[in-house]
């Protein structure tokens, strides 16, 4: 406990509360529960504490070394009244008790049968129970090394669960088989604030009272408590916080403010002022909140506990003035370029200073940093990143986005970064960047494909549209219909031939077309004026199962070698599947076509494979063998690679057939069967 100051008097109606409250505690302690003896020394403690209340928005006592201090002030031991109420308090082990404002009798009652139980009582040892408007807080024994770890975990479920009872009515089965209600399931309730009224003045009360109680708990308790308070609040979207802190009056919500931020951890201080701001209508300078923010994380050789204090103090003079229209932003950006020349020499990693950039660009850069630290983003940050992505500075906000502490805020930045504007300035600037447009490809996601797809037919570097395509078709699938839709506009030749080998790269990925897409229309790009086109057409149509053969055969009887080749290539590659007749026919005419490349003519009769057809038998038969002039009896052709191929795929596709197997029997001798190929 901090330390108190020395009062000359103890005020007459303190006095006149200790008197009833000792009245109370020996009636008690003389009559049963109910006995109208108790019940009227508890009205007469309550009506005592009402009127003392009325004036006064709380009375908080304390215990030092065997001494009572009321409001942190010690009162003079002059008074038996004063000397036995801190005897009594310090063997009980209860350090503070704090009434608030509103207190009801039944409340006293609950506070009067807890004092009066004998130092013996072996229940002196339970965790202080919790009692609506009155907090209760142990001796800091941990300070003096002898604090329970046992009884601080207990103390601290106990406040945790009243503070889920009073925010959910009724708090049923424990999640998860624990004693502690989880954060999130707290801030699904508190999300309701923003809506129902109702629900913020419950969350406000519940709020007020485990702080109350919090602040005058242990250290281990407090810290428990903190961590928790953490999780909720950061859990918790911003617009609910706020309405619950209006869920009160000014006082009451200032009272609570400062309560939480002495129990809070450090860096969700800075959080929970911008919310009170909020619901008090008050403006924090920008650079205050970085400033906070900085407080949290830099020591400077302090005491980690030392720095802590010192932000929370602040918070509380904040909250007591709301003054931070008055400072300096000047000052406060001096200060801050000075912190972040510290964060260098001690080694951390820093994204790009604000002074790295123009004039024009500064002060929105260090609006954005601000959102990284803070963990929050502004309708000015929003704002301040569209300044920065139309001058170019898109890589440097992703660089500081994905140093946010949460998801949320890396998220919500890089959407608003990946600006269309944005993209296409990076990616089409002479000279290309090709690290920063790299970085930028990285964090895009399917969303902007269309604008990739506009950058990829506008940018004039070999390298530059190498990235995008890289990235297009790295994205998922579902980009398909995006990529469909673009093809169904006019376009230049070169986009429509990069867009079908995006496709197929898509495709290779992942077989399962996305169930919307029309194949079909694809099959006009077959008869586009370049043979380039036509080209990338077979190989991306040819691995759709539906539209296989029809593409197959348009690129067989087209009048380009090279769509030929294309699709005697992507036949070849697929021999194993069976073809129909009329499109293996096709390919063996182009084996027998001496103008065709001997390599193509081989592959030609390799992809009729998985064909089992008598004609394709007939063929392979006849191409492989020859008759005799004087005898007329049948032998092997010359060795050639078309009469290899052909001889293979008897030998894997026809090893049986009747007709087949003299033939086979003549390639044997001729060394010809067992080619692996």
């Amino acid at each position: 406990m901090s330390a108190a100051s020395p009062s000359p008097a103890v005020p007459t109606t303190v006095q006149s509360i200790f008197s009833r409250l000792a009245m109370a505690i020996a009636r008690r302690r003389s009559y049963a529960d109910g006995h109208p003896m108790a019940v009227q020394a508890d009205e007469a403690l309550t009506a005592a504490l009402t009127a003392y209340l009325a004036e006064e928005p709380s009375l908080a006592l304390g215990v030092a070394n065997r001494e009572l201090l009321l409001d942190g002030v010690v009162l003079p031991a002059t008074s038996t009244v004063v000397r036995d109420l801190a005897t009594r308090l310090h063997a009980m082990g209860i350090g503070a008790i704090k009434l608030q404002r509103g207190v009801t009798v039944d409340a006293v009652t609950q506070l009067v049968r807890l004092l009066s139980r004998r130092l013996n009582d072996p229940t002196l040892q339970d965790p202080l129970p919790s009692i609506h408007g009155i907090a209760l807080g142990r001796i800091d024994y941990e300070q003096l090394g002898l604090a329970d770890a046992e009884t601080s975990r207990t103390e601290s479920a106990q406040l945790w669960r009243a503070l889920a009872e009073r925010m959910l009515g009724s708090v049923g089965e424990r999640d998860d088989g624990s004693d502690v209600v989880s954060p999130t399931r707290l801030a699904s309730s508190l999300g309701d604030a923003s809506t129902d009224a109702s629900v913020a003045q419950r969350a406000f009360e519940a709020l007020d009272t485990l702080a109350d109680g919090v602040s005058l708990a242990p250290r281990a308790v407090r810290e428990t408590i903190g961590e928790r308070l953490q999780d909720l609040l950061s859990a918790t979207e911003l617009g609910a916080i706020v309405a619950t802190l209006r869920g009160a009056g000014r006082a009451r919500r200032q009272h609570l403010v400062q309560n939480v931020a002495t129990v809070l951890p450090a860096a969700a201080v800075v959080r929970w002022l911008h919310a009170a701001a909020s619901a008090s209508g008050e403006d924090m300078s920008p650079h205050m909140l970085r400033l906070l923010s900085k407080m949290s994380v830099h020591f400077r050789g302090r005491r980690k506990e030392a720095a802590e204090e010192a932000l929370r103090e602040t918070a509380a003079k904040l909250v007591g003035g709301w003054e931070g229209g008055q400072l300096n932003p000047v000052d406060h950006a001096a200060l801050l370029d000075t912190l972040a020349e510290w964060t260098a020499r001690e080694g951390a990693p820093t994204a790009a200073s604000a002074s790295q950039f123009d004039s024009a660009s500064q002060e929105a850069a260090r609006l954005v940093q601000m959102a990284c630290e803070l963990d929050f983003v502004a309708p000015d940050t929003t704002v301040a990143v569209q300044k920065l992505a139309d001058n170019g500075h898109s890589t440097a906000v992703l660089a500081w986005a994905d140093r946010a502490t949460s998801e949320s805020t890396k998220r919500q930045l890089r959407e608003m970064t990946l600006t269309p504007a944005a993209i296409s300035r990076t990616l089409l600037a002479t000279p290309l960047d090709s690290a920063a447009a790299k970085a930028l490809l990285d964090a895009t996601h399917e969303d902007v494909a269309r604008v990739l797809i506009d950058a990829l037919e506008r940018c004039e570097t070999r390298a530059g549209r190498r990235l995008i395509f890289d990235r297009l078709r790295t994205m998922h699938i579902s980009i398909a219909d995006t990529v469909r839709a673009r093809m169904a506009e006019p376009m230049p030749w070169f986009l429509v031939r990069n867009l079908l080998a995006l496709l197929r790269e898509l495709l290779l990925a992942t077989p399962d077309l996305p169930p919307t897409f029309a194949v079909g229309p694809l099959l006009l790009f077959q008869r586009h004026e370049r043979a380039a086109v036509r080209r990338e057409a077979i190989r991306l149509l040819a691995g759709v199962p539906s539209v296989r053969a029809a593409a197959l055969r348009r690129a067989l009887d087209d009048d380009s070698d090279d769509v030929q080749q294309a699709a005697i290539d992507v036949a070849f590659s697929q021999r194993k599947d069976e073809l129909p007749l009329d499109v293996a026919t096709r390919l063996l005419a182009l084996a027998e076509r001496a103008t065709v490349p001997v390599e193509l003519r081989e592959k030609a009769v390799r992809a009729v494979g998985g064909t089992r057809h008598a004609d394709v038998r007939t063929w392979l038969i006849a191409h492989s063998t020859r008759r005799a002039r004087l005898t007329g009896s049948t032998k092997m052709a010359p060795t050639s690679e078309t009469v290899r191929a052909a001889v293979h795929v008897l030998a894997t596709a026809f090893a049986t057939d009747p007709l087949a197997t003299p033939v086979l029997a003549l390639a044997r001798k001729a060394g010809m069967v067992g080619d692996p190929r």
